[in-house]
């Protein structure tokens, strides 16, 4: 490994690639595209009702363990909440005070996205990370508000860092989503075609997408794309054609599924992988201090790592994880699952021998429902709810019981939890299997 002298100090010569200035134009583009999609995203969520059905609506949130004190606002507070959040996207998107907007529409989204993790999306996800790593990113030092106002000092490079740590990050996902596709329901062609029920009954459209062999087509076609398509952009000879398969791919998939933003937020990504010019190997590294330099490397490398081990603790537990969903959250297991089902809690008081029915329809929306019902995690959040309740109501001592049924890529209905086991009295282990789930 070759090395050079900076500042009295030897640094790898990784390092010294990482702060070669390059060419910024994929960031600054990147920006804007991100900037105006997290915009229209919470703005189609706000006016179509989703921020209303799940943070206004609901008497409290499934928020991830050990963040419940995150509860929605009173009144019409989560409007200002998410209208403040497009208002920071769209100066995101200009470059306007780009800094103090990035950073706290960040802290935003993360608040939100740990509140309510019924409807949790990989998209999601995904978006959150985007915004941190754009958070520590020069990405207002060209075409932006920041520039004309002379707040910053306009330039049209950035360190090699500030384009790797995107084309690492698109590369874990794709990574991680080809392997996930690796299970008996995707290769078949089982869940494609559940997904493509709603088109193979459309008159016109029904005759491909009603087709095996065009069901067959998009589950490998999806697998190879997923596990090819970062090799083939970075290749130089196949880049064009690899970014122009994946518009067509992505575009494909936001008229079959309809998942947002994500398709458009994809080929954006592309950018810093397709837009790669020529640079002089000789070319010296930014002047950053001895200190900086160490700092960034080593949060380089250790962001890199987490986003490696993270998906890959499903692996740690037993069972199916599409069944017992333990470790199936930011896995990147990206549509490879339906599932449905319902569920009723069971309380019965030892001491006086009453026994009650909680139906969680009564006070959640149908979709709601479905989550808590498929979700064992938020099964054993509710419990401890209802076992609240009871204790506030003069009955400390409760057993909670659930009982449902759940299906599993439409298979025949089954008990996700054993209905024998009072889950008041249960602890929550994240890192060890619950016994309570069903096999």
């Amino acid at each position: 490994m070759r090395f050079f002298t900076n500042n009295a100090m030897t640094v790898p010569a990784f390092s010294q690639r990482l702060f070669r200035p390059v060419d910024n134009s994929p960031l600054i583009i990147f920006r804007i595209i991100f900037g105006l999609l997290l915009a229209y995203h919470f703005s189609t969520a706000l006016f179509n009702g989703t921020i209303y059905l799940d943070f206004i609506k609901p008497p409290f949130t499934f928020n991830y363990i050990g963040f419940e004190f995150l509860q929605p606002l009173p009144g019409y507070g989560m409007y200002y909440y998410v209208g403040l959040m497009i208002i920071l996207a769209l100066m995101i998107m200009l470059g306007a005070w780009y800094r103090v907007a990035m950073i706290t529409f960040t802290l935003l989204w993360t608040m939100l996205y740990l509140m309510q993790k019924a409807g949790y999306n990989n998209h999601y996800y995904l978006m959150l990370l985007l915004c941190w790593i754009m958070v520590f990113m020069p990405a207002n030092r060209y075409c932006s508000m920041d520039v004309k106002r002379k707040a910053v000092i306009k330039t049209t490079t950035c360190p090699q860092y500030c384009i790797w740590i995107f084309m690492a990050q698109v590369a874990i996902v794709y990574f991680f989503s080809a392997i996930s596709k690796l299970t008996p329901a995707w290769l078949s062609g089982k869940f494609i075609a559940i997904q493509f029920s709603r088109l193979s009954v459309h008159h016109i459209w029904g005759i491909m997408y009603g087709a095996k062999w065009f069901q067959l087509m998009i589950c490998y076609g999806g697998f190879f794309f997923d596990l090819l398509i970062v090799p083939l952009l970075l290749w130089k000879r196949t880049r064009n054609y690899a970014f122009l398969f994946s518009c067509l791919f992505h575009l494909f998939n936001s008229f079959t599924f309809r998942i947002g933003i994500f398709p458009y937020l994809a080929i954006a990504l592309n950018l810093f992988f397709i837009h790669q010019p020529p640079t002089n190997e000789n070319k010296s590294s930014l002047q950053v201090d001895s200190f900086k330099r160490r700092l960034i490397s080593y949060g380089f490398g250790i962001y890199l790592l987490f986003q490696a081990i993270i998906p890959m603790r499903s692996w740690l537990f037993p069972g199916n994880v599409f069944w017992n969903e333990e470790g199936y959250r930011m896995s990147w297991k990206m549509m490879l699952r339906t599932k449905g089902g319902t569920v009723y809690f069971k309380v019965v008081d030892p001491v006086s021998g009453k026994t009650w029915k909680v139906d969680p329809a009564e006070k959640f929306s149908p979709a709601h429902v479905m989550w808590l019902s498929i979700s064992p995690d938020i099964i054993w959040q509710y419990a401890q709810r209802v076992k609240q309740d009871f204790a506030e109501r003069g009955f400390p001592a409760v057993k909670v019981y659930a009982i449902g049924q759940v299906t599993l890529n439409r298979d025949k209905p089954r008990p996700l939890v054993d209905t024998t086991v009072d889950l008041a009295k249960v602890e929550w282990h994240p890192f060890r299997h619950s016994t309570w789930i069903t096999k």
